[in-house]
């Protein structure tokens, strides 16, 4: 802005004096015209060093200024700004660190727990109060199963373990209905599965089996005895479409955007066993691995829709 000042100046002063000896409208007319030249320099100089200015912040921020920017020519605030991000990358691994390891830790404990709690199961027959104690170690098997899987979600562990490549649509419902028969039998539900041969997608069919598995297990747990649960899928040009749908109590529209949140039960889930993670669960795993869910529901019951992607 000085430069542009300081030119701005001496034009000016050039034109004073010439006018002395020449007054001409031309010499008018080449004064403003120079004056717009010299602004016009400037504005585009301004602007070149402004973007370079970017650029090298850009450099910095996406760690490519080691390729491109010595350390001898980065100026001040640069420095500060390298000095800044490397804080925050050691402190943001610090905690991811920190993560896993609680998480691989709570998950060992669960682990663990699963031998003495089996003792404890096989003990209950032979106590005139099995029953009692068979269900409250039942329910806290099932407790630490779900602090295992949301240990295992909490810190990265199912990111870093996804493994997604092309498997069969059938054989991943084949087996998510196969983990749900105790349930699906105890209630005489009938399921209903419409998937067309030859139908893949690219999934970890471990993980995402478990991710569809808990949305039928929700179908089936608030699904009332004798009635039918459906499960159809279809292709489209990018992605593949499973619904499971049911005829249950249903979900209120207030708590549809609710129900994927972790420990988030619903009003309809008082009477139900669980502690709220499996569609949190269910959704963080298919968003890793390229897909999503989705729900709607109405007085006719639920219908919940996975997306996997086919490439």
């Amino acid at each position: 802005m000085i430069g542009c000042t300081a030119a701005i100046v001496l034009l000016s002063a050039a034109f004073f004096v010439l006018w002395q000896f020449w007054e001409s409208p031309w010499l008018i007319f080449g004064y403003i015209l120079a004056v717009f030249a010299v602004c016009g320099i400037w504005f585009i100089r301004e602007h070149r060093k402004k973007q370079q200015i970017f650029d090298r912040f850009e450099q910095i921020l996406t760690g490519k200024s080691a390729d491109h920017i010595t350390d001898e020519h980065l100026t001040p605030t640069e420095r500060r700004l390298i000095t800044r991000l490397c804080e925050l990358e050691t402190r943001e691994a610090k905690v991811q660190n920190g993560y896993r390891s609680i998480s691989s830790l709570v998950a060992d404990i669960a682990h663990q727990s699963k031998t003495p709690l089996s003792s404890i199961l096989m003990y209950t027959e032979m106590s005139e109060h099995g029953d009692i104690i068979r269900a409250q170690t039942e329910k806290l098997s099932f407790l630490m199963d779900s602090l295992t899987k949301l240990a295992k979600c909490e810190g990265g562990l199912i990111a870093e373990n996804l493994a997604p490549k092309e498997n069969s649509v059938k054989e991943l419902l084949r087996q998510v209905i196969e983990a749900n028969y105790a349930s699906v039998d105890s209630k005489n539900i009938e399921i209903r599965c419409d998937v067309p041969d030859g139908l893949t997608a690219v999934f970890d069919l471990r993980w995402t089996a478990e991710a569809v598995g808990n949305i039928l297990d929700n179908a089936v747990k608030y699904s009332p005895e004798g009635s039918a649960v459906t499960i159809s899928a279809c292709a489209y040009d990018i992605f593949v479409r499973i619904d499971i749908a049911d005829t249950g109590c249903g979900i209120s529209e207030e708590e549809l955007t609710n129900i994927w949140k972790r420990f988030y039960r619903g009003k309809n889930a008082e009477n139900h066993s669980g502690v709220g993670i499996g569609l949190y669960l269910t959704a963080n795993i298919l968003n890793t691995e390229g897909g999503r869910v989705s729900a709607k529901s109405d007085e006719n019951g639920s219908v919940f829709t996975v997306f996997l992607p086919k490439i």
